[in-house]
């Protein structure tokens, strides 16, 4: 708002540029593909090359659901991926 713009002239040039146009949709749209292309190399760096192989003596079932699936991973990306982004 014109209320500061006397007194923070910097921080006025900065909003007034950011919230022209659709900069501010371009910035959330930026930040999605973001967060996208970090789930995305998480999932692959995470995945198993053989799901065959013995996994820490972990059963059949287990490494069913957390590898196979990948629901470990969507925890982690999770926590890691997206709630950063957001703190």
């Amino acid at each position: 708002p014109d209320l500061y713009k006397d007194s923070h002239p910097l921080t006025y040039k900065n909003a007034s540029l950011a919230f022209k146009g659709d900069n501010l949709d371009r910035y959330l749209m930026g930040r999605q593909f973001m967060v996208l292309l970090v789930v995305f190399v998480i999932n692959q760096c995470s995945s198993p090359l053989d799901p065959k192989v013995d996994v820490l003596g972990f059963s059949d079932g287990i490494k069913f659901v957390f590898l196979d699936i990948g629901l470990a991973m969507i925890v982690f990306t999770c926590i890691l991926g997206q709630l950063t982004t957001q703190v």
